[in-house]
């Protein structure tokens, strides 16, 4: 599976924002995602962890879960990512209400 394809999956970002927040087991995980309106079935978890470890994007150490290095690194770049788009979004957004005003005043 390419990397893309599981960032995309349903819960990835988030698991890697709570494990860069220091929440770092399963239970806080899961109840963080339940909490945040994202609910995720215990398997469903657990399959997207295994898929993060074997990406090499995060590590199982004594029962809890850290980023590595690699999944750090994938963290800031999404984080890029998603700053980037808030900002053209708000570029856009004030294009589209300066024409709606321009023709309003036409």
């Amino acid at each position: 599976m390419s990397i893309l394809s599981l960032l995309g999956k349903k819960g990835t970002v988030d698991i890697l924002k709570l494990l860069d927040s220091g929440i770092d087991s399963f239970s806080k995980l899961k109840e963080n995602l339940d909490n945040n309106g994202l609910t995720m079935s215990t398997r469903t978890l657990s399959q997207r962890l295994s898929e993060l470890e074997e990406e090499y994007l995060i590590e199982k150490v004594n029962g809890k879960y850290y980023l590595t290095p690699k999944g750090k690194e994938a963290l800031k770049i999404i984080n890029d990512i998603i700053k980037w788009e808030k900002e053209w979004e708000e570029i856009i957004l004030n294009k589209i209400l300066i024409n709606i005003l321009r023709d309003k005043d036409n």
